[in-house]
């Protein structure tokens, strides 16, 4: 294809970049047939560039054309051809427009005079005749306006209106020489205004650390003017004043001392000085919005909330308080992929059962007042968390690895970042709690007690959580998406199916709580609980190195009556039973700790704890529990005895899902235990469970939040 010549003037340069990016100068020296000779600036030789070669970099975007010889431009006429003509203030821009029509009168009167200062001084005199009233008036209306604005300042002066008068014809020709000669831009006749006024300091600067005026100026704004608390400029100049003083050195006035606060100190660089680096980021910082992943389940995030809803005892109705919810959502397409609900403050338990709901398929079927489906499930290729506790356990990252789930922990005080799943949270608590009684959400306790008013359990605050999500949330149209999540989810799935867990046993395995431990000649001990299948372990003991290795173990934190052994050498999980499953089976972790703790306040000093006596404390606490949240007690007491009976069930049933166990309310077995030998009878102390879980929160499980 023929390439359409492209029309410069001789003494024109053109930039020509390569495809190394590097940057060459050319100077147009003639038009040659079907191109043009080009001369490399700083020397060398000329060569003729034909059309097609120009058209090439020319639509490669590698050439920049510049009316103007670029090579012989004085520096002030350079700066000015440097700038956008938007960059000059109106007044400038309006003396540039008047001298044009100047320039332009000059052309169209030249051949009418036998000489080019005819020509000028005839410009001169007809343009200002024509134009003089009107420039006049903008002048007039343009000072008005300026000192109107600037009377809003005290320290700004008043302007006045310029005198407009006749330019001579010498001036008229210095504008038309540069203007005709360097490519006829009109920001050749930008008037240099700004070029006005000292370019050397007034007062002399010293070296090294003796004093002047510009170092004392730095050290007082530093110090009196960007610290905190903030103060104003005049304290800082009155100190700087006082400095002078003390040094001998000449003070500069108090306009001199603002215009180099104005010169040298950004409004960030302030408000970093006086917020901090990251308060003066977040404030100036651009931050770009990235585009939602392509693919379901690409990009998953997770976080916990309390929510702003006090909750009651399902058979009393003693007021219990705030439980914490568990949520994942799918950046691509908005759903909820799981939830969990309860009063386990936020930890890898909580979180191991909401991942789990993720996974597999919901079942629906037998809930009441439901009319839609879930069908969120599948294995999530990225997990997006903050830096709690649980989000950057050993257990998280091992559930990670098996999975194939990439694990990403966002910088501190960062929520922005997952701003999907702290969106949720608060369109929860506007559309779902902020209607019921008990809401926390703008409230006081002079016009209305939470406490007080509470009229919802745990299981129908359940079931509003789940209508909203499965009926409204998932089926409202999304402002992000336009359209419903659902019909997203749904769209996507079908371009890109899910990935599959393995099996259903296969969530409590890969995502369970990780511990290591060696395989002694008794089985695997763990908090005081003994794990043992003789089948299973000896033959891993006589491995090579069995004795010394440190097995990975994982166990539901839910449930400590088994746990799973990883045989790393078959590749498989092992099924290990606890010995004891009276004190084991629908155990929590956090249960067993409390029985511990009671068993060893019962006991003396260093006195082993047997399973008799974690029978007794077991019924013990189950009792005093149920008293807590029937009986008036603290609020406090009352979360604390509803997190003990939380039984770890999913936030929905899940299909295929085996029953959860069941615990049965222990007899007090304390006449079983054997008697002690060679130690004196003691009689047990008075059992405060509230203490003993109030301590236990604070040293295990409970993060500060």
């Amino acid at each position: 294809m023929t390439a359409t010549p492209l029309r410069f003037q001789q003494g024109d340069t053109l930039s020509i970049r390569n495809e190394q990016g590097q940057v060459a100068l050319w100077s147009v020296i003639d038009r040659k047939r079907r191109g043009y000779l080009l001369q490399p600036h700083g020397g060398g030789d000329a060569r003729t560039w034909s059309d097609d070669e120009i058209d090439t970099v020319y639509g490669a975007r590698r050439l920049t054309h510049h009316p103007c010889n670029a090579e012989g431009l004085p520096k002030a006429i350079a700066e000015a051809l440097e700038k956008t003509w938007e960059f000059w203030p109106e007044e400038v821009r309006r003396e540039a427009e008047r001298r044009e029509t100047y320039v332009r009168m000059v052309d169209a009167v030249r051949n009418q005079h036998p000489t080019l200062m005819g020509a000028y001084a005839a410009a001169a005199e007809t343009v200002f005749d024509a134009h003089h009233d009107q420039w006049r008036r903008e002048d007039t209306e343009f000072a008005a306006r300026l000192d109107a604005e600037w009377r809003r300042s005290p320290s700004s002066a008043s302007r006045r209106s310029k005198i407009l008068n006749r330019p001579n014809p010498y001036t008229v020709r210095a504008w038309y020489g540069v203007w005709s000669r360097h490519g006829r831009d009109i920001r050749l006749l930008i008037p240099h205004y700004h070029r006005r006024g000292a370019r050397q300091a007034r007062y002399a600067r010293e070296d090294g650390d003796r004093p002047d005026t510009y170092k004392l100026m730095r050290q007082a704004v530093e110090a009196w003017y960007l610290g905190m608390p903030r103060r104003r400029k005049n304290y800082a100049y009155r100190r700087y004043v006082d400095l002078c003083c003390e040094q001998g050195v000449p003070a500069v006035s108090d306009r001199t001392f603002r215009v180099f606060i104005r010169d040298n100190y950004t409004e960030r660089q302030e408000y970093e000085r006086r917020f901090g680096r990251r308060a003066a980021w977040l404030k100036f910082g651009i931050f770009e919005r990235r585009n939602p992943p392509e693919r379901p389940l690409e990009e998953v995030e997770v976080d916990h909330c309390l929510i702003d809803l006090v909750v009651v005892h399902a058979e009393s109705g003693r007021p219990l308080g705030r439980p914490w919810l568990t949520a994942l959502i799918d950046r691509a397409t908005r759903m909820i992929v799981g939830a969990h609900l309860s009063f386990e403050a936020p930890s890898y338990a909580s979180l191991q059962r909401a991942v789990g709901h993720a996974l597999w398929k919901k079942d629906l079927s037998g809930v009441d007042d439901i009319d839609r489906d879930w069908p969120c499930h599948g294995v999530p290729e990225w997990l997006i968390c903050d830096n709690g506790k649980e989000f950057r356990s050993q257990s998280l990252q091992t559930s990670g690895r098996m999975l194939d789930i990439g694990i990403v922990n966002l910088p501190v005080k960062m929520p922005w970042l997952k701003g999907a799943i702290e969106r949720v949270f608060q369109t929860i608590g506007v559309q779902v709690f902020s209607h019921e009684e008990g809401t926390t959400l703008s409230r006081t306790l002079d016009l209305y007690d939470p406490v007080a008013r509470a009229r919802l359990s745990l299981e129908e605050v359940r079931q509003r959580i789940l209508k909203w999500i499965v009926d409204d949330y998932h089926h409202h149209v999304h402002d992000t998406l336009r359209c419903t999540p659902y019909e997203r989810w749904r769209e996507l799935t079908e371009l890109y199916p899910v990935r599959p867990v393995p099996d259903f046993d296969h969530i409590v395995r890969l995502t369970g709580e990780t511990f290591f431990r060696r395989i002694s000649n008794i089985g695997i001990q763990y908090e005081g609980l003994l794990y043992a299948d003789r089948g299973k372990l000896e033959p891993l003991l006589a491995r090579r190195g069995g004795l010394e290795k440190d097995w990975e173990i994982r166990y539901d934190p839910y449930d400590l009556g088994e746990i799973w052994l990883l045989d790393d050498d078959r590749g498989e999980w092992l099924m290990i039973p606890c010995v004891d499953q009276s004190v084991s089976r629908g155990i929590s972790k956090y249960q067993h700790k409390i029985h511990r703790a009671l068993a060893r306040r019962s006991l003396p000093k260093d006195a082993p704890v047997t399973i008799a006596d974690l029978e007794a404390s077991r019924a013990l606490a189950e009792q005093t529990a149920d008293e807590l949240q029937t009986t008036k007690s603290k609020v406090r007491s009352a979360v604390r005895a509803a997190r003990y009976e939380a039984d770890g069930s999913y936030f929905t049933p899940l299909e295929g899902q085996p029953p959860m166990p069941v615990r049965e309310p222990q007899a007090p077995a304390v006449d079983k235990a054997p008697p002690k030998q060679d130690v004196a009878p003691t009689p047990p102390p008075a059992i405060d469970l509230d203490a003993d879980i109030a301590a236990l929160v604070a040293q295990w499980s409970e993060p500060k939040r």
